[in-house]
């Protein structure tokens, strides 16, 4: 088994035998080649107000911030077709992982799938990562078998155009503390320590205005000159008092 060149995946898409549309040979590398980024995702939550949600890439022109700690769903612009012959892995191009951009998803391809690529992903990253509609965000790489398959994909992510539901109801429908959450209990964690000093201000002092009265202040001086043997020890202190 062998990783293609760009020019052999070039050439199995004249000849048809590789289905990628629409193919752009600008987004062709060296030995992968990019796909870009479907307009609907899906946006994880974000505290208990920011829930999730679909976006709409086109609705979107200055893109989409995705937060720290934030999950998104993605889909791929173009559909892939692969024979029997070829397989293919994919992941996310070393632009967006040298911000943070961590993927997750079945990376690999088997021969005979047809459809968009899905994948999650989660910004690890100290920073909001900004995505825009059909920019080149997959970077696939397809490999040649030594003989075909015996059968080709027939799963149930075949076809695949949108997500599927169970993917919707993850992500939309998350109601858990998530790693997105953090700055904002970071936010919070401050408002709540403002309040707490300016309550804290606002309280009286209890040593406020508490003084001595002379004859007590004078005996503790005097008791501090007597011999030890003249003080009472505790127990005798009990007794007198009659604990």
């Amino acid at each position: 088994m062998s990783v293609l060149t760009g020019r052999q995946i070039q050439r199995l898409i004249e000849e048809k035998t590789l289905k990628i549309e629409p193919f752009d040979t600008k987004l062709l590398e060296p030995a992968t080649y990019d796909l870009r980024l479907f307009y609907k995702v899906l946006a994880s939550p974000v505290g208990e107000t920011n829930l999730g949600k679909v976006v709409d890439l086109r609705e979107n022109p200055d893109g989409c911030e995705v937060l720290p700690g934030q999950m998104i769903a993605i889909l791929s612009y173009e559909t892939i077709s692969l024979p029997l012959n070829l397989t293919g892995r994919f992941g996310i191009r070393s632009a967006f992982a040298r911000k943070g951009m961590n993927a997750f998803g079945g990376l690999q391809l088997d021969p005979g799938f047809r459809g968009r690529l899905m994948m999650n992903l989660i910004n690890v990253g100290p920073e909001p990562i900004s995505i825009y509609n059909k920019e080149p965000v997959f970077s696939v790489e397809f490999s040649k078998l030594d003989e075909d398959a015996a059968v080709g994909y027939s799963g149930p992510f075949q076809d695949q155009d949108d997500f599927p539901a169970d993917q919707y109801n993850y992500i939309l429908s998350a109601r858990t503390t998530s790693l997105a959450e953090i700055p904002t209990l970071r936010a919070g964690l401050g408002r709540l320590s403002g309040l707490l000093e300016e309550f804290n201000e606002l309280l009286p002092d209890p040593d406020a205005n508490l003084e001595l009265m002379p004859e007590i202040e004078s005996k503790l001086n005097n008791s501090r000159s007597l011999p030890r043997q003249s003080l009472l020890t505790s127990n005798e202190i009990r007794a007198r008092i009659g604990c």
